[in-house]
């Protein structure tokens, strides 16, 4: 017996997809930040939800235990982190969260001057 034509595929479920916050680019420096950290996005975002919690506590507390030097530059990283995180976020959160994130910013690199100069 021939094979018949009228051979129905199966229909694909749809996707969840997600939209982006933001449709385009942001123009200027925003964008090339934007496009420049797309990679370590991603590669953050593969990771368990838990790494970045404990990525940021164990840079805190290396940073306020260890020596001046190595403690210094673990509290700056941690700032750096911290910094571009909320950079890259600034467009979509409010006024509390904004000031929260500046706060955070700010803490550790008190910190960090505080293990500089004690």
């Amino acid at each position: 017996m021939p094979k018949s034509r009228s051979r129905r595929r199966p229909t694909p479920r749809p996707r969840a997809s997600r939209q982006p916050l933001v449709e385009q680019p942001a123009p200027g420096l925003r964008g090339t930040v934007e496009r420049g950290s797309a990679f370590a996005l991603v590669w953050l975002s593969s990771r368990p939800r838990f790494f970045l919690p404990v990525l940021s506590a164990v840079l805190l507390i290396a940073g306020l235990a260890s020596p001046p030097a190595i403690g210094v530059t673990l509290l700056l990283l941690l700032a750096a982190l911290v910094g571009w995180l909320s950079y890259l976020s600034w467009p979509v959160v409010t006024g509390v969260q904004r000031a929260l994130r500046l706060g955070t910013v700010g803490l550790v690199l008190a910190a960090a001057a505080g293990r500089l100069g004690g």
